[in-house]
């Protein structure tokens, strides 16, 4: 393919509908290499959240790996976590990890929406619209999957908006986003 840019290129006998043709294998060129492949892994190359209760709980604690840290706001209303691609990318899945394992405080996570951000003002949401928390104890039981059915976008956001009066934490273990 390289090799025929080139000699369209060189060639001055080149037709505007070779070159129409080029430029058309070009872009889906670039585009399959931008893009990731169905189920691989998305790299966050940002992420952030509303807040950060302590300096060891920060956005970053979310995408380390290890299951053993986690991101944590602190207490408050509309709660967000934000996890930004290197470019547009298809999302599938999202996978999270609840930061509470613990029967206490495991509800924490219930009522996050999933969406899909398609630049930085319009949201698409996936499905289900938000985590319903089930019982169970461990990071097996507190592991959720939510399908983003392969809307693009430029990241994927988390939202938590609670009515109480207190408001509410944000906390993640871990999340991992995956191309449809």
């Amino acid at each position: 393919y390289q090799r025929r840019v080139r000699e369209a290129v060189v060639s001055t006998q080149s037709t505007g509908d070779e070159m129409a043709d080029l430029k058309e294998e070009m872009a889906d060129l670039k585009k399959t290499q931008t893009e990731g492949k169905s189920g691989e892994l998305i790299p966050a190359v940002r992420v952030e959240q509303k807040s950060t209760s302590r300096a060891d709980c920060s956005a970053d604690k979310a995408v380390d790996g290890n299951v053993h840290t986690q991101s944590h706001t602190a207490i408050g209303r509309n709660l967000w976590f934000r996890y930004h691609f290197a470019s547009a990318e298809r999302v599938g899945t999202v996978k999270i990890v609840n930061g509470k394992i613990d029967a206490v405080y495991y509800a924490r996570l219930n009522g996050v929406r999933v969406v899909v951000m398609v630049n930085n003002v319009h949201r698409v949401p996936c499905q289900p619209n938000s985590v319903a928390v089930r019982e169970g104890t461990g990071i097996q039981a507190q592991t959720y999957i939510v399908n983003c059915g392969g809307v693009r976008g430029v990241g994927v956001e988390l939202n938590l908006d609670t009515t109480t009066a207190l408001g509410a934490y944000l906390e993640l273990r871990e999340i991992e986003v995956y191309a449809a």
